[in-house]
């Protein structure tokens, strides 16, 4: 294919709107290690590829070779990028549905997000939670769209190799946690509950909530507070820091932590 007809293009600038990608039902990945990782995970999910004149594609993972990359000028790239500096290649993915809820979780315990807004956030704790090893991330109405060009920039496409579950606010997400026998719910807030470093069994069969970034997470009948101990008495740290410490606490533990 020569170029990129009008209609390619005006489908990619309409990716970054949250109106677009419910219209078309596609993301945007953009970046050289957002698309490694879609090409990597579920390369059949790449609708369209493009990349700049000078791109090397041996960069990308081998299946790269079997993809039709439309070639652009760079200039052409740099309208399309939402970013100060385009590394020359981005992706239009179709989305990947979301679980059924009669799937059963295989994670030994559920990381939630109850309207985490921030892309940055959101996208960091996806990374990180799939660096771990959980293999879900479930989350409430209210937070950003999971395939925000944002969110997967900030997740390196993580999102694509793992299940998401949506729900309409907690109560009807811890219904279908206890439904899969994860009893225990935890919600962090700042300065009170027990230590993650110390709360026996708190990844089994357990589910932990971080919260909005301005109001924490909204309140639940029959949940713990968990808390991350602060010596320096201030106040809190934001949404993608609290779900790392205790994200990387599940490492310490797994591997033979006391």
């Amino acid at each position: 294919m020569s170029g990129l007809s009008k209609k390619q293009e005006s489908l990619i600038k309409s990716l970054y709107t949250r109106h677009g990608r419910k219209k078309h039902n596609l993301c945007i990945c953009e970046g050289l290690r957002c698309c490694y990782e879609v090409l990597n995970l579920n390369p059949q999910l790449v609708e369209i590829a493009v990349c700049s004149e000078d791109f090397d594609l041996s960069t990308l993972p081998a299946v790269a070779s079997e993809i039709n990359f439309i070639r652009v000028p760079q200039e052409k790239m740099k309208s399309f990028s939402s970013t100060v500096a385009s590394q020359g290649v981005l992706v239009v993915a179709a989305k990947p549905e979301f679980s059924k809820s009669d799937d059963a979780p295989a994670d030994p315990y559920i990381f939630v997000l109850d309207r985490v807004m921030d892309p940055g956030n959101f996208g960091t704790i996806l990374r990180t939670a799939k660096s771990v090893g959980l293999t879900e991330l479930w989350f409430t109405a209210g937070s950003v769209d999971a395939f925000n060009d944002k969110v997967i920039r900030s997740a390196m496409g993580a999102q694509f190799g793992m299940t998401l579950r949506e729900f309409s606010d907690l109560d009807v997400l811890a219904e279908e946690l206890r439904r899969f026998g994860y009893n225990r719910i935890f919600r962090t807030t700042p300065h009170e509950g027990e230590s993650c470093f110390t709360a026996p069994d708190l990844f089994e069969k357990t589910a932990i909530i971080i919260g909005n970034e301005a109001n924490g997470a909204a309140e639940l009948d029959g949940s713990l507070s968990l808390t991350i101990p602060m010596p320096g008495n201030y106040e809190s740290i934001n949404a993608a820091q609290a779900a790392t410490v205790i994200l990387f606490e599940y490492v310490r533990r797994s591997e033979g932590g006391a």
